[in-house]
């Protein structure tokens, strides 16, 4: 006898109706002090909450590994920079291609199960990094954690998916997207001190307070309220997302997008220091600037991307200002140190208005464009985009800028233009996909006489 769905339906009716509630409670009060969300006491209650709360966690930790790592495999681990090199994009080619298929698990069996496991092994993996002392061990741990770290971001999402509907889903995931960045940059202060130290002992610490934040991130995680499952539901079927021709063109144009993330971390500072003029410190200052632009409106770009249509203007607009961005940024080529400040932090300030389109856009697209019982590997595949993007970005921008000067510029300014011209015709499609699929339904509903 099929057992009766009504007490899940009823306990998950339950956990969307809390998380509606807090997020009510959580514009009110914003609306009265004007301040962002985050900074109230109920953002952080309820089942969405836990998993603000989980994220801070994790991304403290991941912030001090990212501030240090290159030199604990370098100096601690005394690995060569080629071996550095090699096993990072080892590691890194592994973790991009299994997001989908453990989404799709993650959709089997239970996203918040998955997640928690997912995190735990992260999290053990990073701790025996304490005990490694040769090439083979260092990459084969760390291609663990890379995997487990590539695969997270999606399954999260999918654990908010089931937990919200409506415009709340889209903000839930704004919100972790705000968090993830504050929580960066604390950590990224431990870092500092782990780096201040340089020895076998800090560095070993940081390995282990990593480790922790996401052994805790797991732990909190188990507090959010179960999201049915396909097994739950006695649905077996396929994986849908290979056969989802707009998801996967959105996944291929997102991710040249996505090269934008590479442009002040790794292509600018080369292009500041061969081809122009600016001092060291412009550098540090327009990676704050855009860090705190990012986590004070974020959460207000996204408001206009919460539809299809919507996401998809967001991502042209991106693609415009990115262009517009790389532009500017060409004409500091030769320019004198004073003008070239100025030029630096207007094209900075367009750079982070495109950077703001192109995290609203590509989460609307990207959950608007997702099949409801499959965020799981939908989300993997997406980020399979982005993953291929953060890889390929030092080496690519690097050429293009160091390399080829302001024509560089201008190419990838042409990259980003229809890339976000792509977008926006992407979903579209999509739209005109569903409406077509809307009338079959229609039509197979129909009474026949």
């Amino acid at each position: 006898m099929k057992p009766s769905a009504a007490p899940r339906d009823a306990e998950r009716t339950r956990a969307k109706g809390a998380v509606t509630t807090v997020t009510a409670t959580e514009e009110q009060d914003t609306g009265r002090q004007g301040r962002p969300g985050w900074t109230r006491r109920g953002f952080w209650q309820g089942p969405v909450g836990s998993v603000y709360v989980a994220t801070l966690v994790l991304s403290v930790g991941r912030g001090a590994w990212y501030a240090c790592w290159a030199l604990f495999f370098l100096r601690s681990v005394e690995l060569s920079p080629a071996q550095f090199g090699v096993g990072i994009t080892a590691a890194g080619l592994v973790g991009m291609v299994a997001g989908m298929p453990v989404g799709y698990l993650a959709d089997r069996i239970g996203p918040r199960e998955v997640l928690m496991a997912v995190a735990a092994v992260q999290g053990l993996a990073t701790m025996s990094l304490a005990l490694v002392h040769n090439f083979w061990t260092a990459m084969l741990a760390t291609t663990v954690v890379v995997t487990a770290e590539k695969a997270s971001p999606g399954i999260r999402i999918a654990v908010l998916s089931g937990l919200t509907d409506g415009p709340d889903r889209l903000k839930s995931i704004s919100n972790c997207h705000v968090i993830k960045e504050i929580g960066a940059v604390a950590g990224s202060v431990i870092g500092i001190v782990v780096l201040t130290l340089d020895n076998r002992p800090g560095y070993v610490g940081m390995v282990l307070v990593c480790g922790a934040a996401s052994l805790a991130f797991a732990a909190l995680i188990a507090r959010v309220p179960h999201v049915e499952s396909l097994r739950e539901r006695q649905v077996t079927r396929k994986m849908l997302v290979l056969r989802d021709r707009p998801f996967l063109v959105l996944t291929v144009l997102n991710g040249v997008l996505a090269l934008n993330w590479g442009v002040l971390d790794a292509g600018l500072p080369v292009w500041i220091t061969s081809h122009t003029q600016a001092p060291p410190w412009t550098m540090g200052v327009l990676l704050a600037f855009n860090g705190v632009v990012i986590v004070l409106l974020l959460n207000r770009f996204t408001q206009a991307a919460t539809t299809v249509r919507g996401a998809g203007r967001m991502s042209a607009l991106a693609g415009i200002a990115l262009a517009v961005s790389c532009l500017v940024f060409a004409t500091t080529d030769g320019a004198t140190a004073g003008t070239v400040i100025a030029l630096l932090f207007v094209a900075a300030t367009v750079h982070t208005l495109g950077e703001l389109f192109f995290v609203a856009g590509g989460y609307g697209l990207s959950v608007g464009m997702t099949r409801e019982d499959a965020h799981g590997e939908y989300q993997g595949m997406f980020g399979v985009g982005e993953g291929a993007a953060m890889m390929l970005a030092p080496g690519l921008l690097t050429a293009l800028l160091a390399g080829w000067g302001s024509p560089g510029w201008v190419l990838l300014a042409g990259l980003f233009l229809a890339s976000g011209a792509g977008l926006l015709y992407t979903s579209r499609w999509s739209i005109r996909l569903e409406q077509r699929r809307g009338t079959t339904a229609a039509k197979e509903l129909q009474p026949v006489d």
